[in-house]
C-alpha cells in the first residue's frame, strides 16, 4: 500500500509538506513548483488518501485579499488601512481562513491558488482584472467604479458628496471656490475625475466661481503644502482637497504664509482621517465610510460562498456625510 511517506520521498519533500498540500492548508507556503511535484507523485504511484475524521475541513472557506494601492498611500492616508481591517475582521470572526497579496506581487499566481472567493480593494488595472476573473467569478471589488458594471463593486456616492461640499461653501457665502487633486486622468485614479466632475458641474448649478489647482504626484501634505505656497496670490476663500492629507498639507502652508483658516479661508478635506482632529484649526471633512464598505464586501462574498449563488454584476454605492469643524466658517468679504 503506498503511504504518504512513499509520495514524500517521490517528490523530494517531506511527510508533513505532502501532508499539508493534501489537505489545502492555506497557512502552508511552498511554491506552485514544489505543489505540482506533490500532485504528480499522487497520480503516479496512485495513492489514495485517507478519509477525513472531520467535514469541517471539507467546508472550510479560503479567501484572498488583494491590495491594490501603494505602500505610501497606506502610511500616509489610513483610507485603505481601515477598510482592509474591517475586511480582517469580518473574516476572522466567521472563521473564514485569509490570504493577503498585493498587486504586483512576484507570487500572486501561487497565493491565488484553491481561493474560493477573492476580495480586491483599491484601483486595479484592466489587465489585471481579467487575470483575476479568470481564477474565480466570485470577486468583489471595494472602492473601484467600474463602467461599465461587468462585476460586484461597492464604492461611494461622490456625486453626493460633491453636492453637499458645494452647497456647504454656497450656503456660507462664498463665490469662488477651488478643487485641490490631480489633473490627469487615468483608471486609477477615476474616483478623483468622478469628484471633479460633480465639484464643477454643481458650482455651475449654484452659480459659483471655481479654479482647478492641479497635483502632479502622489496626493500627499506635502504635495498640499507646495500646491498652495506656488498659487498663493491666486487663492479663492474656500478650498475642497481630494483627501485628508493634502489638506493639512494646505492648512500649514497658509499658516506659514499668514493667511488665516478659517477666517480668510476655508477648507475641507476628504476621508476624515483621525489627524484632522488635531489640527489647528480642526480639519472639516467628508466621511468616508470605510468600515462599512469593508463590512458589507466580506459579507456579500461569504453569503454567495455558502449559499452557491454567483455574485451578479452591480454597483452598490455607500452614502458619504460631510463633517463640520473649525476650518470652516460663514464667509465675510470685507
Amino acid at each position: 500500500m503506498v503511504t504518504l511517506k512513499d509520495v514524500a520521498k517521490y517528490a523530494n519533500v517531506s511527510i508533513a509538506t505532502v501532508s499539508r498540500i493534501l489537505r489545502d492548508d492555506d497557512s502552508l507556503n511552498v511554491s506552485l513548483e514544489t505543489r505540482k511535484k506533490v500532485q504528480e507523485a499522487v497520480v503516479k504511484l496512485n495513492y489514495v488518501p485517507k478519509p477525513r475524521k472531520s467535514s469541517q475541513q471539507n467546508t472550510k472557506l479560503v479567501v484572498a485579499v488583494i491590495q491594490c494601492y501603494t505602500y505610501e498611500q497606506e502610511i500616509r492616508d489610513t483610507y485603505y488601512i481601515t477598510l482592509l481591517q474591517a475586511v480582517e475582521k469580518y473574516f476572522k470572526t466567521h472563521h473564514i481562513a485569509m490570504r493577503r497579496v498585493r498587486e504586483g506581487d512576484i507570487d500572486v499566481e501561487s497565493i491565488l491558488q484553491n481561493v474560493q472567493g477573492i476580495i480586491c480593494i483599491g484601483k486595479i488595472s484592466s489587465s489585471h482584472l481579467e487575470k483575476l476573473c479568470e481564477i474565480t467569478n466570485n470577486i468583489i471589488f471595494l472602492d473601484m467604479d467600474m463602467s461599465p458594471i461587468k462585476r460586484c463593486c461597492i464604492t461611494l456616492d461622490f456625486d453626493d458628496a460633491m453636492y453637499q461640499v458645494v452647497k456647504y461653501f454656497h450656503d456660507l457665502g462664498h463665490k469662488k471656490v477651488g478643487f485641490l487633486g490631480r489633473s490627469e486622468y487615468n483608471e486609477l485614479n477615476h474616483h478623483i475625475q468622478t469628484r471633479k466632475r460633480s465639484f464643477i458641474k454643481y458650482c455651475q448649478e449654484f452659480h459659483m466661481d471655481y479654479q482647478e489647482f492641479s497635483i502632479e504626484k502622489d496626493l500627499t501634505s506635502e504635495a498640499g503644502y507646495n500646491l498652495i505656497y506656488e498659487h498663493a496670490k491666486e487663492l479663492p476663500s474656500a478650498l475642497f482637497a481630494v483627501n485628508d492629507p493634502i489638506a493639512i498639507g494646505a492648512i500649514r502652508a497658509l499658516q506659514d504664509l499668514n493667511i488665516r483658516v478659517p477666517q480668510d479661508i476655508s477648507i475641507i478635506g476628504f476621508n476624515n482621517i483621525d489627524a484632522g482632529n488635531f489640527t489647528s484649526p480642526s480639519l472639516s471633512t467628508v466621511y468616508a465610510p470605510a468600515d462599512e464598505m469593508g463590512e458589507l464586501g466580506a459579507s456579500l462574498l461569504h453569503q454567495s460562498l455558502i449559499c452557491g449563488i454567483k455574485l451578479n454584476a452591480m454597483r452598490i454605492q455607500l452614502p458619504c456625510y460631510l463633517i463640520e469643524r473649525n476650518s470652516s466658517v460663514q464667509y465675510c468679504q470685507e
